[in-house]
């Protein structure tokens, strides 16, 4: 009943702040309350270091304003802390919730993917794979690249660098942020601007994309637009039978990485690419490279629910570390049979 009640709450918030501010909702289609129910729990539970069922009770014990407040910031996508205060009240002392916020993760959701330096990258790659075709060689993308596991590449005219290990530790001080970035935007359904215009694009160059044995076929190109409402909500609908909101949130960027082979010069990229399996090859081999370095067991804790090592869900997307470094080469790896005789040559 409890709960009943309160998502009749935040669906009033919810409609209120569509009424005022519509940008916050930029993107998103459907929105999942249960999943938002959860994501305000845990928030509580990981800030105020309670159990569930402490964090459940002071969910329902926020105030109107509070929860209000609480579910602003989670929409916002900033960075906000919660933490305990006590108010007193005459003789008695009631506690009470507060929320402050702590600055935004990165300047746009396009950054927070990675997803611009990456496709400076491709690009880039993608020019010098022609002109070395140009003089008749042949072209292996990583190793042109010298790519090793764990490499993230940053393009300045036809020189690659690797981002250090230091000045992605340097960024990344707080313990558990970006798996509460990936939860918070996997619970709201949020993808970065053009998503799904390239999800179209790339199921041009593909008979389909699989996500966990859902299957989004190719000739939804031919019935619907990339613009269109209704193939952003059959996308949508195919990643929203995921689950755990931080996992569906990886296999959107898996699917970015996948939408930069439509902008290089390749016809075909095979036919229905198993996006999980994407997913799988990056966790094993960020796995590989930490046990390399010393990671033992209990830092490479495997979520239970979905066979993901932790670390990696609360890695950024960028730097030598990132997300999108591992997935790149699981895409390479991947793709390397589906590619033309003519194409690239991946290892």
């Amino acid at each position: 009943m409890s709960i009943s009640i309160l998502t009749q709450e935040i669906m009033v918030y919810l409609a209120m702040y569509m009424r005022t501010q519509p940008s916050l909702f930029a993107e998103m289609f459907r929105l999942r309350i249960g999943l938002i129910i959860q994501v305000m729990a845990t928030e509580l539970s990981n800030s105020l270091q309670c159990s569930a069922e402490e964090a459940t009770e002071s969910l329902m014990n926020l105030s109107p304003s509070d929860m209000k407040s609480l579910l602003h910031h989670i929409l916002s996508g900033k960075e906000f802390g919660v933490e305990r205060s006590v108010r007193s009240m005459d003789t008695m002392a009631s506690p009470a919730i507060s929320i402050r916020e702590l600055g935004a993760v990165g300047a746009t959701k396009s950054e927070r993917a990675g997803i611009t330096r990456l496709k400076s990258d491709i690009k880039v790659l993608d020019r010098r794979r022609q002109s070395l075709a140009a003089e008749g060689q042949d072209v292996d993308l990583l190793s042109t690249t010298s790519l090793r596991p764990g490499d993230s590449l940053s393009a300045s005219g036809d020189v690659f660098t690797a981002t250090s290990y230091d000045d992605y530790n340097a960024s990344e001080t707080r313990q558990g942020q970006w798996l509460r970035r990936r939860r918070l935007d996997g619970a709201l359904n949020r993808v970065p601007v053009g998503f799904y215009q390239k999800v179209w694009s790339i199921l041009q160059k593909c008979h389909g994309l699989s996500v966990e044995g859902f299957v989004l076929p190719s000739s939804s190109t031919r019935e619907m637009t990339p613009g269109e409402l209704k193939f952003s909500a059959h996308v949508e609908s195919v990643l929203n039978r995921v689950p755990q909101p931080e996992y569906r949130q990886l296999l959107v960027e898996a699917i970015l990485v996948l939408t930069m082979l439509a902008e290089v010069d390749i016809q075909c990229v095979g036919g229905i690419i198993h996006v999980e399996k994407i997913v799988r090859i990056a966790n094993e081999l960020f796995c590989e490279e930490q046990k390399v370095l010393g990671a033992d067991d209990a830092m490479l804790k495997v979520d239970p629910g979905t066979g993901i090592c932790c670390l990696l869900y609360d890695s950024a997307p960028s730097g030598r570390f990132g997300t999108m470094t591992y997935l790149s080469k699981s895409v390479a790896i991947t793709l390397q049979d589906s590619l033309p005789p003519s194409g690239c040559s991946m290892q």
